[in-house]
């Protein structure tokens, strides 16, 4: 069931090649958080490590803060609940 949704956009784009384009201009300007592991088997994906720690994240998302657990895992709010927990809630008071 995990392949059909990331294949949805590639098979839209050849519907209406300009779809996948259409937000390429547009950045988050939200305030965002995103916490990782390094042994998250999601940054095994091709270009996702990449693309994570590259330049190009931060310039469609330019108030990003990138938190590593160097331990952690793709579950990462199970492995470490308090320590997530204390970055959440200091995200959120940052920024209230």
């Amino acid at each position: 069931g995990f392949v059909f949704p990331m294949q949805v956009p590639y098979l839209c784009s050849k519907r209406d090649p300009g779809r996948l384009t259409l937000f390429s201009d547009r950045t988050i300007q939200a305030p965002c958080l995103l916490i990782m592991g390094t042994k998250d088997y999601f940054l095994k994906f091709p270009g996702v490590e990449y693309y994570v720690n590259s330049e190009m994240l931060k310039s469609a998302v330019p108030n990003i803060e990138i938190k590593f657990f160097p331990e952690g895992s793709h579950f990462i709010q199970e492995q470490f609940p308090e320590e997530v927990n204390k970055l959440l809630l200091g995200f959120l008071n940052q920024h209230l």
